[in-house]
Formats: C-alpha cells, sequence, structure tokens
C-alpha cells in the first residue's frame, strides 16, 4: 500500500515517512513495514506473520505503479481523487476514490467468492465501481472465468471490459464469443482526457455483425456433434434433457443452431434456451423459469456478477424473435 496511518491518525505516504517513524495499516491497524529498494515506489506492507484481510496485501510492483500513475493523471484534470481511502460505510479500501466512483486496479489474481463480495458491497452501497486489469489478467484467445466476473454490460458499450497498462487505458467493448473471441477496442493514452470523462465516455461504434447462414448451422452442429461423441460433459446433460423431450440436440429447427451474440454468457445453453421459446409459444416468463431452473439443476453458475441476468435474459428473448423470423 502507498499510504498509511501516523500515531496521531494523519495519513501518509510512503515516500514522505521519515526514517524511524511508525505506521500502521489503515484497514486492522497493524504496525507496518515500510520498503523501499528494488521497487522503485516506496510502499507499505505487513510483518509476515499478520492476519489482515485488507484489500492491498501481496500487491505487485505493477500495481504500485498503476496506482500511482492513475491518481497523478486522476488529480492532473479533477479535484476529490483520493489514493487508498477507507470508505466510512463499507469494509473496503478502494485503490482511488472520486465521491462514488470506487476505482479497483486488478493485477494479479483473486478467489472468485472475495471478488464478488468486493463487488456486491459496491452495489449494495450505490458506489460505482470500475475495475481496470493489469497486464498479467488481460484476455488472450478466450475468456477465463475470473475474467468473465470482471466484465460489466450497458446499451452503448454491450459487454465490455477495461484494461490498463503504463502508457494507455483500453476498452474492449461489444465483446461476444462468434467461434473465437470478437470485439471493439478503444484507447485513451496516458494523460489524454480526464479519468471521469473516459468512464463516462460515450459515442461508441455499433457491435461487429453477426450474419447467420446456412454455413453457421452446419458449423455448430458439427462442433456439437464433436462434443457428444467426446462425452463433453455439458453437452451430456443437453442432450439428456433433450431425450426426456424425446428430441435430439443434433435435430432441432435449424434456426435454433444461428449464432447468438449472447452465447458468451450461456454457451451451447442457448440451443435450450430457443428450443424453450418455440415449445412455449414465446411466453417470456415461463421461458426464463424453466431455463434457470435447468441451469440451476445443473449447477450452471452466473459468473457475472456486475451483469444483471435478466436484462440478458430479456436481449436473448428479442434475439430469438428475431432469428425465428429469419429462420
Amino acid at each position: 500500500m502507498l499510504f498509511a496511518y501516523t500515531d496521531e491518525k494523519k495519513m501518509i505516504e510512503a515516500a514522505m515517512v521519515k526514517e524511524n517513524q511508525v505506521c500502521f495499516c489503515p484497514d486492522c491497524g497493524e504496525r507496518l513495514i515500510r520498503k523501499v529498494g528494488k521497487i522503485k515506489i516506496p510502499h507499505f506492507s505487513h510483518f509476515n506473520h499478520s492476519h489482515c484481510v485488507g484489500l492491498s496485501e501481496g500487491e505487485t510492483p505493477e500495481h504500485l505503479e498503476l496506482k500511482a500513475l492513475f491518481f497523478k493523471w486522476g488529480t492532473r484534470f479533477e479535484v476529490n481523487w483520493k489514493l487508498e481511502q477507507p470508505l466510512a460505510d463499507l469494509p473496503q479500501r478502494p485503490d482511488l476514490l472520486n465521491e462514488q466512483l470506487a476505482v479497483e486496479i486488478q493485477c494479479s489474481s483473486i478467489q472468485g467468492s472475495r471478488l464478488k463480495e468486493r463487488i456486491v458491497g459496491y452495489q449494495e452501497k450505490n458506489y460505482q465501481d470500475w475495475w481496470l486489469l493489469g497486464q498479467r489478467l488481460w484476455p488472450k484467445e478466450t475468456f477465463t472465468s475470473l475474467q468473465k466476473q470482471f466484465c460489466s454490460f450497458d446499451k452503448e458499450k454491450g459487454l465490455h471490459l477495461w484494461l490498463i497498462e503504463k502508457k494507455q487505458i483500453r476498452l474492449l467493448y461489444h465483446i461476444h464469443d462468434n467461434k473465437g473471441l470478437v470485439y471493439r477496442e478503444k484507447q485513451w493514452p496516458a494523460f489524454s482526457l480526464p479519468l471521469k470523462q473516459i468512464f463516462h465516455s460515450t459515442n461508441y461504434q455499433k457491435p461487429l455483425k453477426i450474419v447467420p447462414s446456412r454455413e453457421n448451422i452446419l458449423l455448430n452442429k458439427q462442433t456439437l456433434n464433436v462434443k457428444l461423441v467426446q462425452s463433453n460433459p455439458r453437452i451430456l446433460k443437453l442432450q439428456q434433457f433433450f431425450y426426456q423431450e424425446r428430441r435430439h440436440l443434433l435435430y432441432l429447427t435449424e434456426w435454433i443452431y444461428f449464432p447468438s451474440r449472447y452465447f458468451f454468457f450461456y454457451q451451447e445453453d442457448v440451443f435450450l434456451f430457443r428450443y424453450l421459446f418455440q415449445r412455449e409459444a414465446k411466453h417470456a416468463s415461463r421461458i426464463f423459469t424453466k431455463f434457470m431452473d435447468y441451469r440451476a439443476a445443473n449447477q450452471r453458475e452466473w459468473l457475472f456478477h456486475r451483469v444483471n441476468q435478466q436484462e440478458i435474459l430479456e436481449r436473448l428473448y428479442l434475439e430469438a424473435i428475431f432469428l425465428s423470423k429469419k429462420g
């Protein structure tokens, strides 16, 4: 951490601490060590035997540098940016804070349950949480379960994910999975615009088009067939459902196999949703209930804690209306 408390309960920066000055953790109150060495930025750390469950433990050099960069960037344009400010109404201490905007720069792995706890905490106290991933956590060919938990969704940007490095902030937006990761990207060089302006920016490009075709249908059916042969557990569960319906996963109405903008959220369960759409005569509430019952029975976890699942279900329903007419 970059800041700690003095004996007088005043916040002090690690770079400003005098020799032999005693400082304490803002989270747990334990005495801290001040470190200056190979890591260029002076910072505080707990002793090895500490049991603190605060939010700044195990900080990497990248994390320390990016926090300092973000703070310098923010204060160049705007007032009220605070670094490592403890919250009065929540046992959390975001990396940076500006009124109700809590910024978290994540550079290393974190347990999913702990991340969910922090996200839900911000939501319950009406904070806007802005998560940005350091380079070690950037997605490559696909998204991990952890990376999905950092994603957000809104009308302007669709599913999106913020990334940060020393020279810029990046935004991957309108993310979807169309036999490979697909997205738009926007970048802001360091110190180019006020940070809150970047966070609230609009005027994004439209999502890349998905064009339903006969080729899409054949490719999706071939992929499903391979997974059935390989005894993929997820696909076997789907086939079991269709067997009970006296149907087969590979012999449904053809439009059901069209690609989906929401495959990223539900993978092959999208095909089940569309089958229910067809079977339940487009009755939305019954479709949603039966779909969610299936997912619960098969322990399909919703990983997108920053995304309203009901909104995605409604969009999946509208997509089904559109594609069923195309088919």
